[in-house]
């Protein structure tokens, strides 16, 4: 590869033979083994060309050699340097897509998806005026500071915040820790809103960056499902975000809200306060899911709506199966404390699960309980949170409406 005049020059990489087709096709990772040969002596997150065994041009992007996932793509044009101008170019590119969620009766929604807005191993969410932020790579790390211009000058936030909390970045061999404050000022309580219903968000120590942005259009689903029904059971509930969508279109709801953390749970007591909802009138279980439905399974319990959003089963293939096994477990249960003609709304965060894997295993479920179903609605990726064609990796969230028969 022979640079030209204009051309950024950064350390070159080699692909073996036949390497660079996926990133040709659009898949946004190089493992180590494509590698035929590195710069020795080179920092982890290191800005790389990548060139194939032809010692043509194929993809920039930042390299960590000690990781079987050793390089990302951040770029597959040749004359685009690594700086201040591509990181405004990217985040005015993300806040351009998701101008119709500003024009909305919202304002929290993902703003940065990763590898989804084309920048690998950043997370942005923006939670009213301020920015909530996570960095998984040693690569991403190592470009913070033109990141955060970048979200200033774009964006214009009265701060943002960094979780450092996440077990990826000590894969990176970055720091595992307590969150920073990166600029400005991050309250610890900010308030939300969606569709009408405010949230309370702990943006420090709430899970992921302090609430489920990824749920947004199955919430509003739900609260359709919700109009004439008069029981919800709200599985994994969190803070409450389904339950109070459905109550937003049905004040006379009964929920039920269950989930294994009593501070989360208290924080969903405060946003049915906040929405002008009697917590005492609503039932909030601090108890395993499991345990909860088998009991309410034995009581001969049922609900109208029945909602189950459990934390991801499996982060690896080597964990799918057991994953799956999981998925049919809870949905056996899930499947016999739904109403005749109820809602089951039952969804997967597992990366390494498919779509139709997960249908397989809910569909397994409801054969052995002997339930009917209908399929009312499937839902993947949404507006916030894009993904790229050939790379069915990022496509980690995917959930079924049904009816149950």
């Amino acid at each position: 590869m022979t640079p030209t005049p204009n051309t950024p020059t950064y350390p070159v990489v080699r692909l073996k033979p036949g390497r660079e087709r996926p990133i040709l096709s659009g898949h946004p990772w190089i493992f180590s083994g494509a590698l035929q040969s590195i710069p020795p002596d080179l920092a982890p997150g290191a800005i790389v060309d990548a060139v194939s065994a032809r010692d043509e041009f194929t993809a920039r992007g930042y390299l960590n050699a000690g990781n079987s996932l050793a390089l990302r793509v951040l770029s597959l044009d040749p004359a685009e340097a690594i700086d201040a101008a591509f990181f405004e170019r990217r985040v005015r590119e993300a806040a351009s897509l998701r101008a119709a969620l500003a024009r909305q009766d919202t304002n929290a929604y993902r703003l940065i998806h990763a590898e989804g807005d084309f920048l690998p191993g950043l997370v942005v969410d923006r939670y009213d005026r301020w920015l909530v932020a996570q960095i998984h790579t040693a690569g991403m790390e190592a470009q913070r500071d033109l990141a955060a211009a970048a979200l200033r000058r774009v964006v214009e936030p009265e701060g943002i915040l960094v979780r450092n909390d996440l077990g990826a970045r000590g894969r990176e061999g970055l720091p595992v820790g307590a969150p920073e404050v990166l600029w400005g000022g991050v309250p610890e309580r900010v308030t939300i809103r969606e569709a009408g219903v405010a949230y309370l968000v702990d943006p420090y120590h709430g899970q992921k960056t302090g609430f489920f942005l990824d749920q947004r259009d199955k919430r509003a689903c739900v609260a359709e499902c919700a109009v004439g029904a008069r029981s919800l059971l709200n599985c994994f509930a969190y803070t409450g975000g389904f339950a109070l969508a459905a109550l937003a279109a049905n004040a006379a709801l009964v929920t039920t809200n269950v989930d294994a953390s009593k501070s989360a749970l208290e924080l969903a007591r405060a946003n049915f306060q906040l929405n002008g909802h009697d917590p005492d009138a609503h039932e909030f279980a601090d108890e395993d899911v499991g345990a909860f439905l088998k009991a309410r399974v034995e009581a001969g319990t049922t609900y109208d709506i029945v909602v189950v959003d459990p934390p991801a089963y499996a982060k690896s293939l080597e964990s799918k199966n057991r994953a799956l096994y999981g998925y049919e477990q809870l949905n056996a249960l899930a499947g016999r404390v739904v109403a005749p003609g109820g809602f089951l709304l039952t969804c997967s965060c597992s990366g390494a699960v498919t779509m139709p894997e997960f249908e397989a295993a809910v569909h397994g479920a409801l054969l052995r309980i002997r339930r009917r179903a209908q399929v009312v609605e499937t839902f993947t990726v949404s507006l916030d949170h894009p993904t790229l064609l050939g790379f069915p990796e990022d496509r980690y969230l995917k959930a079924l409406l049904l009816r149950v028969l």
